[in-house]
């Protein structure tokens, strides 16, 4: 019994290392392309070749650099401990659970652009943190969430 107990939190510290690396793995892929075709749209823009033909480079080295610093696993500890804790099995919580865990991250790191007075991060950061939760709790799902 108490060995089952064991194995079944080393088997959830597991697969929420797993769910979190792809959901890592999907967010800077997606961002990684949508700060390229910004690049790519301010290359136009200003007539400039080298950011243009280097736009995903840069792209990737922007959005991982801005991001990295900001992510944080609590959120998505309270999802997986509250769907462990009342034996939640359902794949649409964690699913859901992983979306919303994500996309807090960009709410927990701070307020958006002050100088233009949004106090909200922009809704393209909050979709694919969203996304990329989705990705992650769904996969924890598969792997672990269902036998909670």
């Amino acid at each position: 019994m108490i060995l089952d107990t064991i194995v079944r939190w080393i088997w959830i510290g597991l697969t929420f290392c797993l769910s979190s690396f792809f959901a890592i793995v999907a967010l800077f892929a997606m961002g990684t392309l949508w700060a390229g075709e910004a690049f790519r749209g301010f290359a136009e823009a200003h007539g400039d070749e080298l950011i243009w033909y280097g736009s995903d480079a840069f792209g990737a080295l922007f959005f991982v650099t801005a991001v990295t610093p900001a992510l944080t696993a609590v959120p998505a500890v309270a999802a997986v401990l509250v769907g462990e804790l009342f034996h939640i099995r359902s794949g649409l919580y964690y699913t859901l659970a992983g979306g919303a865990a994500l996309a807090a991250i960009p709410l927990l790191a701070g307020p958006g652009d002050a100088a233009n007075g949004a106090g909200a991060p922009a809704a393209d950061y909050m979709t694919l943190f969203a996304a990329a939760g989705f990705t992650g709790g769904f996969i924890y799902w598969l792997l672990a969430g269902r036998k909670a």
